[in-house]
């Protein structure tokens, strides 16, 4: 029966044509052979990212549904709605690009039953209602780590014993909670007999150094030690080290030419407002040229009309753009786009936050990032902190501090950044064509039709698609679908008055940072 498990999986056909069986990894074949020693009825298998888990669980899952018996209720469960439709995606690419095994099998939404057998795999996502009531024969539980809650590990757990040698397999990247259910059925893998238990560190054929390189460049080290190393660690860390940070402070900046950006953090009711003129050095450094700061006196918010001036003055002396949170300036950059100033928005997301403190981090640790003194900012990058989240690592200032100087400097260091990256102007059509980075207008029309239809006004998404570079349409596109109206985000701010023009508050403190 083992033989014939493994030659199963070997003539399983991937996305390409290839066989598994000529593609698979020495590693991954042990896995599976472990998996098909008898010896083992439950199995957790701890691998870095990137490594097959998602559709290494696929093809177990399609092995238990052929070869594993008659009337048997197989579940799959990912982290959520989405990582559950890929699995199931997987699953039925392998199976339909088999026209034998096709043609044996009924498929649902999230079903699929062997005719002759009545065998059926069910997938789910950890987010789901409740798994009570469920009978399981075989259960397969992808990335455990990032599951939110142990409702439904109690659930399936229990119901193991309602059918004779029902079978778990838990595949995961390591975790940063060792509170977590992930870390105790971790421990229990390592200690009872009936369970399998294996933990890898990299070992992909297909994952590239230089990549991986790129990767310990760019994110912080106990995050890349989870993700890629496949280590446990602390949920909490110092974004940057004392030493880190004391190379980003010189007495005398380097002067020259080169392209500048100005971040603007805009401080909606009780943090500062700061702007920052970073400029790209011919030497490759990015320097920090200047600050300004903005804090409300006695309570009262900062008169953004105050900083709309300095900004535009600011901006047209530089001849620079100004970068901003569109969910904090929304109104602020229609207002500077009206004296025919450029304004860039970066939408500060999940995934933009990680972009930009990623940036940060490889210009400061590889001592490229330049200012001069200044105590607020240096007391700010100090207090960083980087936590594992459910979606990701999040860069955030400790409580009781702040970060506005930082967000400030992300901003623009991110724009002049881009651009030594990539060696080109941002947004050339003929460069982006010849890169094979073309947008795809299919997408463009389809997100323009969703807008339409969500009620966006067609001559806000023609303003849209006028000032935005086409390779980066469908990205501001899709963002304001996510996003209410104007006018709700402003309110979600406490600033719908705005509407009115009243720009209530005093000038604050207008500070030159150095």
């Amino acid at each position: 029966m083992t033989t014939e498990r493994m030659h199963f999986r070997e003539d399983l056909l991937l996305e390409g044509g290839n066989r598994l069986g000529d593609v698979m990894d020495g590693w991954q074949r042990e896995d599976f052979e472990a998996l098909d020693d008898s010896a083992h009825r439950h199995a957790y298998l701890e691998r870095p990212r990137g490594h097959s888990k998602t559709g290494d669980v696929a093809t177990e899952a399609v092995v238990e549904l052929f070869l594993g018996g008659p009337e048997r209720e197989l579940f799959c469960v990912a982290v959520d709605e989405d990582q559950a439709g890929i699995l199931f995606r997987d699953v039925v690419g392998k199976i339909r690009r088999r026209p034998d095994l096709n043609a044996k099998v009924a498929i649902g939404k999230r079903e699929i039953t062997v005719k002759a057998t009545r065998s059926t795999l069910t997938v789910l996502s950890s987010d789901a209602p409740s798994a009570f009531g469920l009978r399981p024969s075989w259960l397969a539980l992808d990335e455990m780590a990032e599951w939110r809650k142990r409702d439904l590990w109690d659930a399936l757990w229990s119901a193991t014993g309602k059918k004779r040698d029902c079978r778990v397999l838990v595949i995961s990247t390591a975790g940063w909670d060792k509170a977590s259910i992930a870390w105790e059925v971790r421990r229990i893998a390592e200690t009872e007999a009936d369970w399998l238990f294996s933990s890898r560190g990299q070992c992909a054929s297909w994952i590239s150094p230089a990549w991986l390189d790129q990767q310990k460049r760019t994110l912080p080290p106990h995050v890349f030690a989870r993700l890629h190393l496949n280590l446990w660690v602390d949920n909490v860390g110092a974004f940057l080290t004392g030493a880190e940070v004391d190379g980003v402070f010189v007495d005398d900046l380097p002067d020259g030419i080169g392209p500048r950006a100005i971040g603007l953090d805009l401080g909606l009711s009780k943090d500062k407002s700061v702007l920052s003129v970073v400029r790209r050095d011919p030497s490759g450094l990015v320097v920090v040229e200047g600050l300004t700061t903005w804090a409300g006196q006695h309570g009262e918010k900062v008169d953004l009309t105050v900083v709309e001036d300095e900004v535009a003055a600011l901006a047209a002396k530089v001849k620079a753009p100004v970068v901003v949170d569109p969910w904090q300036a929304v109104l602020l950059a229609q207002r500077l786009r009206a004296r025919r100033l450029p304004v860039i928005e970066f939408a500060f997301t999940g995934d933009g936050r990680r972009k930009i403190f990623g940036t940060m981090l490889d210009l400061i640790r590889n001592g490229r990032l330049r200012s001069r003194p200044h105590e607020e900012l240096r007391r700010e990058l100090l207090g960083l902190e980087v936590q594992q989240t459910a979606s990701g690592w999040r860069v955030d200032h400790r409580a009781g501090r702040h970060d506005d100087h930082v967000v400030s400097i992300a901003l623009a260091a991110q724009r002049v950044a881009a651009q030594v990256q990539t060696g080109r102007p941002e947004g050339d059509p003929a460069i982006d064509a010849r890169m094979g980075l073309a947008p795809d207008e299919n997408e463009i029309a389809g997100l323009k039709a969703k807008l339409t239809a969500r009620g966006i006004p067609e001559a806000e998404v023609a303003e849209i698609e006028q000032r935005v570079p086409r390779i980066s349409l469908a990205g501001y596109l899709e963002e304001r679908l996510l996003r209410g109206t104007m006018k709700e985000r402003l309110q979600r701010a406490g600033l719908g008055g705005m509407f009115d023009n009243d720009l209530d508050g005093r000038p604050g403190d207008i500070a030159d940072g150095f």
